[in-house]
């Protein structure tokens, strides 16, 4: 038997999504709201159920009215209630028809100065979104960027002076106000504190009362904010203790207060997808000369925003971060993911409980992780104080132990990691082993580490390739964290967790630019607009593989190879096959002028004192940035600099000298490309060079190709002598003229 169809059922989906005790039905709304008869009769009226929303800073009403099916009908009756009523509030109105969730029309509308629009949301949203919906259409979007920075700047400076604040306590004490600012009884008491009594004999910082609000309010929102079962213990007013101390006059501390609750976290609440705490960490160490404190590198947001779309993250994954920092990572996964839910409550609910993991050590930045993620409102995610490294021995719990870790995250069935680990002390390798032992089968790692780290660690890279794929490496910019004083060589490495089989391909791919430039007071910012079709043209290759950038990494033996198997043919030499290798022996440092050639890795030759090569051969750049790749001929006698290989003829090989610079100079990106390494400053392999194939090329072709080169570079030559002449001339016939 059908049920019939009604509009009860209409209002009854309404409950069931509000509860009960959310909004007032019709027959119990106040008749001070004035809504009139919709059968203009001018009687009172009322719609089907009404709400009003009080905030700090705002007061809006909503509007509700249901209808069974006829969805024009909810909207006509809806415009009704809108516009004929005693509120003097701005208003939000509901539409809603449907038997059913699955078939429910909703739309919704904004009543501000008189004027109704449409709103583009089909689907009932909690009372939290619908106001934060509200707080953008009436305040804007949040805080820029540019305008963050900025304000951050000013109070930091504000914390600087006088040494209000110690450099390495400013993010923590900014998170706590921000913290603060999201408890109701904070916001509408701090302006009116008073310095405490005078007591005879005892000496009291005139801030100590608004000190101890703040710590009360900071324990009480963040009191279920770790995992106990697993974590090592954290006091919040412990590790916000040192709030006790900060000696502010009481008027400057609330103005200073106040500035953070109207520059940035009112706007924060229209658009909570920012990561601030991240970006204040950043900022307050840096302008304190501090960043280096701490053995961490953040990464930057548009680098973070990239890995995030590599993992290609869906609704129902489990993220962990097994190195969390300040929780940049869990909260971009948490927002795609949100996105993802399409404004399914219940399953929004779960993927904030039961869907992020994260591990920290570092007691500031656990604190910061989660206050950023209590701020960005993830309920009680699984934050960790603890290392996620089995084994590691710098930790002795006695009440969780690794057997327990283990399975307590194996029971969560991770499926995506997106981490960026210390750097220090071999800790990505370990960071790259642990995570794939905690994902589940086909699970996905994105990991931003040094370039050099599988390749230094062979035989602990043969272990994670017998559980996990290299799908691909994307080498990273040498400048991306420049703005954090900091020169390391990185790449973003993608793993899913499978058996990496012999003929399995990796894609390389180098990113030189990544378009941002640095902008003073600002950092590395995207000024023209470049990231967006860099990022997709990457995504482009990881997705469709294009076989130009794809290599086999394990031969038919089973051994690692990150040039690449050999798989071009009998169409391909090897360097090393053709020349004899030998390291230059001369630092600059060390040159006295001479009569004979010093040839270094830079354009221009020099000269010394001493020879150390009376030959044909070739000085090739492998330890100078800037002029990695480059290859020099000589003929004569000469000394090379340390930086450089002398490349000579192997023994019965014949070669055209002149043939092979040119060659090698042409190709010289891509081999930098194919070789550079190194975790601070970028080098080429000896050994890598030597096995480095291009194409073979007979000494007929290569003599041929000298001789058209020779008559072309005189008749270069010639030319130039005749356009100097011609100069010349017109000097002289300007002067005469003159």
């Amino acid at each position: 038997m059908q049920n019939k169809t009604s509009e009860t059922n209409t209002e009854n989906i309404f409950r069931n999504f509000y509860g009960t005790k959310q909004f007032i039905e019709k027959s119990a709304i106040s008749k001070k709201y004035g809504f009139l008869s919709k059968n203009n009769t001018n009687e009172i009226g009322y719609p089907d159920f009404f709400k009003v929303v009080k905030q700090k800073g705002i007061e809006f009403s909503i509007v509700v009215e249901a209808k069974a099916n006829n969805h024009k009908a909810a909207i006509n009756d809806l415009y009704w209630y809108m516009q004929n009523n005693n509120i003097h509030s701005d208003i939000i109105g509901i539409a809603i028809s449907g038997q059913n969730e699955n078939d429910l029309n909703v739309t919704y509308f904004l009543k501000m100065e008189q004027i109704i629009k449409e709103l583009d949301i089909k689907t009932l949203l909690s009372i939290s979104n619908i106001i934060r919906m509200y707080r953008k259409e009436k305040f804007g979007d949040s805080i820029t960027d540019a305008d963050l920075h900025e304000t951050l700047s000013k109070i930091n400076k504000k914390l600087h002076n006088d040494n209000k604040v110690r450099d390495t306590d400013r993010s923590l004490f900014f998170s706590g106000i921000m913290i603060a600012l999201t408890n109701a009884n904070f916001r509408e008491t701090y302006k009116n504190i008073q310095a405490p009594n005078i007591i005879k004999g005892v000496g009291t910082i005139e801030s100590y009362n608004l000190n101890s609000l703040i710590l009360d309010s900071i324990s009480e929102q963040l009191k279920d904010k770790i995992n106990n079962n697993l974590s090592k213990e954290m006091n919040w007013k412990d590790s916000f203790s040192f709030v006790n101390t900060i000696d502010f006059n009481l008027d400057e501390y609330k103005e200073l207060i106040s500035i953070i609750e109207n520059d940035i976290f009112i706007p924060f609440q229209n658009d909570e997808k920012q990561d601030i705490l991240g970006k204040a960490y950043k900022i307050f160490l840096h302008r304190a000369g501090k960043v280096d404190n701490k053995n961490i590198i953040l990464t930057p947001d548009h680098i973070k925003r990239f890995m995030i779309e590599l993992a290609r993250i869906n609704v129902d994954d489990v993220v962990i971060d097994t190195c969390t920092g300040t929780g940049g990572f869990l909260m971009e996964a948490m927002e795609t993911m949100i996105r993802l839910a399409n404004n399914d409550l219940k399953k929004i609910k779960t993927i904030k409980e039961k869907q992020l993991v994260g591990f920290e050590t570092d007691r500031i930045l656990f604190a910061l992780a989660c206050s950023n993620m209590f701020l960005h409102g993830d309920g009680k995610s699984n934050l960790i104080f603890r290392s996620s490294l089995i084994g590691d021995n710098t930790q002795h719990l006695i009440n969780s132990t690794d057997k327990d870790l283990l399975r307590n995250i194996k029971r969560l069935k991770p499926t995506k990691c997106i981490i960026n680990p210390p750097y220090e002390n071999n800790n990505p390798i370990k960071f790259t082993k642990q995570a794939l032992d905690y994902l589940e089968a086909n699970g996905k790692l994105i990991i931003i580490m040094p370039r050099t780290t599988l390749k230094y660690n062979l035989q602990m890279t043969q272990e994670i390739l017998k559980i996990a794929k290299l799908d691909f490496v994307i080498k990273m910019p040498e400048n991306l964290f420049r703005e954090q004083d900091r020169t390391v060589n990185t790449a973003i490495f993608g793993f899913t967790k499978t058996k990496h089989q012999l003929k399995d391909r990796t894609i390389f791919y180098t990113l030189k630019d990544d378009g941002l430039v640095s902008v003073q007071h600002k950092g590395r910012v995207d000024k023209f607009n470049k990231w967006q079709s860099i990022k997709d043209e990457m995504l482009e290759i990881i997705t469709t593989m294009p076989s130009c950038y794809q290599k086999r990494i394990l031969d038919d033996d089973g051994n690692l190879d990150f040039i690449g198997v050999n798989e071009l043919g009998e169409g391909y030499i090897a360097l090393g096959e053709l020349f004899e290798f030998e390291r230059g022996v001369l630092a600059s440092e060390n040159n006295i002028e001479g009569k004979y050639t010093f040839i270094t890795a830079s354009e221009e030759y020099k000269t010394h004192n001493v020879n150390s090569h009376n030959c044909e051969a070739l000085i090739y750049a492998v330890s100078a940035s800037g002029s990695l790749g480059r290859c020099h001929y000589f003929n004569g006698k000469f000394i090379a600099s340390n930086l450089c290989v002398i490349l000579t003829p192997k023994e019965g090989v014949k070669v055209e000298m002149k043939f092979y610079a040119k060659y090698l100079n042409s190709i010289r990106s891509e081999i930098v490309d194919d070789l550079a390494d190194g975790a601070s400053k970028l080098t080429i392999d000896i050994n890598e060079l030597k096995r480095y194939k291009i194409k073979k090329i007979n000494i007929e072709q290569q003599k041929e190709f000298i001789t058209t080169l020779d008559k072309q570079e005189k008749l270069f030559l010639k030319k130039q002598q005749e356009l100097e002449q011609l100069k010349s001339k017109i000097s002289q016939l300007i002067k005469d003229f003159i």
